[in-house]
């Protein structure tokens, strides 16, 4: 992963953040800041495409609930963020209303690129882990690695790391395999770039 670039900050409250002018710019807002996030990158977002429609797939075949990409959340703590990838249980469903999320979703994945993967490990992770999201997968875009972090109440347990040389196979949904590698060409020399 190449160097992170900063994140643009303006400190504001809640109500002040909920009038900003839909983007460009975004903003994710957390702690009283709204945090400026990057347009992701043509091969960024293939890897959220495809992941979300291979999790859509499963989820719906399974009667297991609903995924979306690139949807608001309004996590229990108060911040506003925009993951790239969501899971909501069947159990959860009436988190969503109006078009987005209210509350903590059951998963979130989060694709790092070089211009985002600092923020989102650092400071998304930890806004998910105090709204206590139970499962977030963090896959770096130019490595294809994946990560997949379970909650606890003494912080977020990386419960898995899958190299791209093998599928994912995520402890949340038994049965699901997730040739991440293999779709975009880990190990045969042509690596994915982002941003």
């Amino acid at each position: 992963m190449t160097a992170t670039l900063s994140q643009k900050r303006i400190p504001m409250s809640r109500e002040e953040f909920l009038q900003l002018p839909e983007g460009p710019p975004y903003y994710d807002y957390i702690q009283g800041e709204a945090i400026e996030v990057n347009r992701p990158t043509g091969e960024h977002q293939e890897i959220v495409v495809w992941l979300a429609s291979k999790l859509w797939e499963y989820t719906r075949q399974n009667g297991l609930g609903k995924v979306w990409s690139d949807i608001n959340v309004d996590l229990p703590t108060g911040d506003l963020v925009g993951p790239d990838i969501v899971y909501l249980s069947a159990e959860n469903l009436h988190l969503y209303s109006r078009g987005y999320i209210q509350g903590a979703p059951d998963l979130v994945g989060e694709v790092l690129s070089p211009s985002n993967a600092g923020y989102d490990r650092v400071e998304k992770l930890d806004a998910y882990r105090r709204a206590g999201v139970p499962w977030v997968w963090l896959i770096d875009s130019e490595t294809l690695v994946v990560e997949e972090y379970q909650w606890t109440p003494e912080g977020y347990l990386l419960v898995s790391t899958t190299p791209p040389t093998r599928p994912f196979e995520p402890k949340r949904f038994p049965g699901l395999k997730l040739e991440i590698g293999a779709t975009f060409g880990a190990g045969q020399g042509s690596s994915l770039r982002s941003e």
